[in-house]
């Protein structure tokens, strides 16, 4: 009677130990999933952030990612837009690529004559030398620039219809002077010679269905229309 009594007892324990073993594993898979949930993102795949800044191994910034981008390590602190930015070892811009910020060049600042989105490449002091914008006034440019402001530039205007490839002269900051200009316009198609004093030299058209034209002209001539 007593060896069932306790067999009775063994019995009821292991039974009460297994319970125990389950319910704690059931516990400790509750508590695990509510860690992970906490871990997560409240949108899966979504990270939210002001600003990034990637060092290199001696911990000098080297790329700025923000609305606006960090400025510690940037040479310039007026460029405060939404973008990536790419430093060169001083600090200076070497590639920006969204939200474009002021023209910079010769070290000096210039606004834009409208506001852009694009892709922008600068020198190694920071200058800007070229980059394949779209312009809120309606101008997509792909352009190349020399020290002093624009050599070569590739553009579709939505307001005059213009689409081509212009290339300018070599001139000191801020005068430009216009070289060739070639591209269509409506349904006329050509090619525009000019002399540094912008005066039309050469033109080759075709309008519609007419004839091709070519008209030059001696020094002195007119702008080109």
């Amino acid at each position: 009677m007593q060896e069932s009594t306790i067999d009775q007892r063994l019995d009821r324990l292991e039974r009460t130990i297994r319970w125990q073993r389950l319910i704690l594993g059931a516990m400790g898979l509750g508590g695990a999933a509510a860690l992970l949930m906490a871990l997560a993102p409240a949108s899966p795949g979504t990270i939210d952030a002001r600003a990034i800044r990637i060092v290199d191994a001696s911990g000098k910034p080297r790329i700025l990612i923000g609305a606006a981008p960090p400025t510690e390590g940037r040479q310039r602190k007026d460029a405060q837009t939404a973008s990536i930015v790419v430093l060169g070892p001083d600090g200076a811009d070497r590639l920006v690529l969204g939200e474009e910020p002021p023209v910079l060049v010769d070290g000096k600042t210039y606004p834009r004559i409208a506001s852009a989105y694009g892709l922008l490449i600068h020198d190694a002091k920071g200058n800007e030398r070229g980059g394949f914008s779209f312009l809120d006034n309606g101008r997509a440019i792909l352009s190349l620039d020399r020290p002093g402001g624009d050599a070569v530039l590739l553009t579709a205007n939505d307001k005059t219809g213009f689409a081509g490839l212009v290339v300018n002269y070599q001139n000191p900051l801020g005068k430009y002077a216009e070289a060739l200009r070639m591209g269509t316009q409506a349904d006329t198609v050509w090619l525009s010679l000019q002399d540094r004093a912008e005066g039309e030299r050469a033109r080759l058209a075709v309008a519609g269905k007419a004839a091709p034209k070519l008209i030059t002209r001696p020094a002195g001539a007119p702008a080109a229309p």
